[in-house]
């Protein structure tokens, strides 16, 4: 081709050039702005839910133990909630009877021991993650207080709140469900059944706020969502005392996400604290007080988190495209329930539901942050 041709050619595609370089230096300063617009997410985000039931205190002795030995089936406490338990990708509550490993031992008054034949339930039926610390945790000594741990252990059920000593009782646990971590605190009111007089070194307990900030710090490098549980309270009322609130604020001031309790054995009102649930008290869930309505009532929390990824609001130095990890409650569904033949939860009817939640001010069985 001559040269005055070319000269000609390329008079007319430079304009066309400029042009579509400028409108691809527009829609790369429009992504970018996307990209790093607070509260932006990135395209295409990776997602997971993860489910999980909350209840409240499981006792596998005295009365129950009768149920299940008169059963003749040691799943029997568990089976009429089969459905909702094997649902949840686990599940998690507060063990209130020691496993000594001597099924000689019979529970009796105030001190139980949980047989070793009637454990198998708690693993049956998807609970992975058991909170130790709590007034009974020394009913069968330290010895006992131990066992219960290696027992779990074998079960591959995680537990906290208790321990050799006292680093041992406050070291979060961290179970992991669809790539998404989970992590757990569990403190007691009381290190043994005397009303929280006497301390010892095996138990964790609510008024050490500083062993709980630090269990906190801990979880924020290790979990993407932190649930704090305490065993605590007054029996028998429906609202919690100052040590319940000052436990769960200074737990959410500190960073969980959620604050579950169990102890009264009534089911206590909830409240929200800076955004996050507090859920002062679960009631029995198996259990075997059957000598009134408010402690033959629980309430189960099946609890949806929504875990993904998220565009930082500034973007990362060594990878400007790098997204951050977000993992909130999506829902709680409230399930109350009702305990039935000294042991046994089922789910409560459509009206003794209601009750239940009007009992603590609440009207709707789906919660949303």
């Amino acid at each position: 081709m001559k040269p005055r041709k070319l000269l000609s050619l390329a008079r007319l595609l430079l304009p066309l050039a400029a042009t579509i370089l400028s409108l691809a230096c527009q829609q790369s300063q429009s992504r970018t702005a996307d990209l790093y617009q607070t509260g932006a997410k990135p395209v295409a985000a990776p997602e997971a839910r993860v489910t999980f039931l909350s209840a409240g205190d499981i006792m596998l002795s005295r009365g129950v133990e009768r149920s299940i030995s008169k059963a003749g089936d040691p799943l029997s406490p568990f089976k009429p909630l089969s459905g909702v338990l094997q649902s949840t990708d686990f599940n998690f509550a507060n063990l209130e009877s020691p496993i000594s490993g001597n099924d000689q031992i019979i529970g009796k008054g105030l001190v139980f021991n949980a047989h070793t034949r009637d454990i198998t339930g708690l693993s049956k039926y998807n609970f992975k993650v058991l909170n130790l610390a709590n007034n009974h945790a020394m009913d069968q000594r330290l010895a006992g207080l131990l066992s219960t741990g290696k027992y779990l252990d074998n079960l591959g059920i995680t537990h906290m709140g208790t321990g050799n000593n006292l680093t041992e009782a406050w070291e979060p646990k961290v179970i992991t469900i669809k790539g998404v971590r989970v992590g757990f605190v569990g403190a007691s009111y009381s290190s043994v059944n005397d009303g929280g007089v006497a301390r010892n070194d095996y138990v964790a307990r609510i008024e050490d706020t500083q062993r709980l900030k630090n269990a906190i710090d801990k979880l924020k490098t290790q979990a993407d969502f932190i649930v704090v549980t305490m065993h605590a309270g007054v029996e028998y009322t429906r609202r919690p005392n100052q040590g319940q609130v000052d436990f769960a604020h200074a737990a959410i001031d500190d960073g969980a996400d959620i604050v579950i309790g169990a102890h009264p054995h009534w089911v206590q009102v909830t409240e929200q604290y800076k955004g996050k649930y507090i859920f002062y008290s679960l009631g029995n869930f198996i259990f075997d007080q059957e000598w009134s309505q408010d402690t033959k009532e629980g309430l189960a929390l099946k609890i949806t988190l929504l875990s993904k990824d998220a565009t930082p609001l500034r973007p990362s130095a060594n990878d400007p495209t790098k997204a951050a990890r977000t993992t909130e409650v999506e829902q709680i569904e409230l399930i109350p329930v009702i305990v039935e033949h000294y042991s046994t939860p089922r789910a409560a009817t459509d009206e003794e539901a209601k009750k239940i939640l009007a009992k603590i001010g609440l009207t709707d069985r789906i919660l949303k942050p």
